[in-house]
Formats: C-alpha cells, structure tokens, sequence
C-alpha cells in the first residue's frame, strides 16, 4: 500500500478522491488526490484500457508524491 504524502503546497492533509462506473460504464471512473487544507489537487486521472480499481489508486497516489516540495 502506498501511503499519500502531505500536501506540496501547505503541508497539510491530503485525501484520495476516486468516482466510481455509473451504469457499469468503466469510462466514468476516475482519481484524484486533494489536499484538505488548501485544495490543491492531483490532475483527474482516468483508467487506461482495463486498468483496476488498484492500479488506478496507485498511479494517481504516485503522482502526489512525486510533487516537488
């Protein structure tokens, strides 16, 4: 499991933001991390082909940690 940094910006918080298939179409999902303090935000990150639900997780938490800080 990776664990989210803090924020790059403020050092604060940061929280995984997913959207979950509506109608059971695999497009619609999505990922993002924010940061609860400032609201800085990852960019929205979507599945590549048949990505899983993990993978998807993982890249868009890799993404926040890799900010310069």
């Amino acid at each position: 499991m990776i664990i989210l940094e803090p924020c790059p910006k403020c050092g604060g918080k940061a929280k995984l933001r997913r959207g979950l298939p509506n109608l059971g179409n695999s497009k619609e999902r999505f990922a993002m991390v924010q940061c609860l303090t400032c609201n800085y935000k990852t960019p929205t990150i979507k599945p590549k082909g048949g990505e899983s639900n993990e993978s998807l997780k993982n890249r868009v938490i890799e993404l926040w940690n890799q900010e310069p800080r």
